[in-house]
């Protein structure tokens, strides 16, 4: 997988997390009428992903989106079979207006807020001819 952030963004985002109080989660207090928020369903939302990443499987993101559900869970072997169909109606839904659609695990080391999360991201479709990532130092170049 390329780098899903600039260096730049990956430094605010490392940041961000150094000041976040890891036991607070930062996706339930999302509520309508909030910058972040999209939209929601019964038992889920729909918000912006504030870190959004800028490259996604060598292609130029146009946007980053989640679906959590509202319930803090952080997986999703825990929700009912009601809300799983649920779940997968609006992956469906996404899917079709062409976004991709990612989830780490929930013992990821990697995945950095413990609620579960669902990445929808839509890219502008046209393949970068060249990306380089160096993680140590963190130097990403794309062409």
């Amino acid at each position: 997988m390329t780098a899903t952030r600039s260096r730049k963004e990956e430094k605010v985002y490392k940041k961000y997390l150094k000041m976040t109080d890891r036991n607070v989660c930062s996706f339930c207090p999302i509520k309508a009428g909030e910058d972040q928020f999209v939209e929601e369903t019964e038992n889920f939302k729909i918000i912006k992903n504030i870190f959004a990443y800028s490259i996604w499987d060598g292609q130029k993101v146009v946007d980053h989106l989640m679906v959590t559900p509202k319930k803090h869970t952080d997986n999703l072997a825990a929700m009912s079979p009601a809300k799983k169909i649920e779940y997968v109606d609006i992956i469906e839904k996404y899917e079709s207006q062409g976004y991709n659609i990612y989830s780490r695990a929930p013992a990821s080391v990697i995945k950095s807020i413990p609620h579960q999360h669902t990445h929808l991201i839509k890219t502008e479709g046209d393949s970068k001819r060249f990306v380089f990532l160096l993680r140590k130092p963190y130097i990403r170049i794309v062409l």
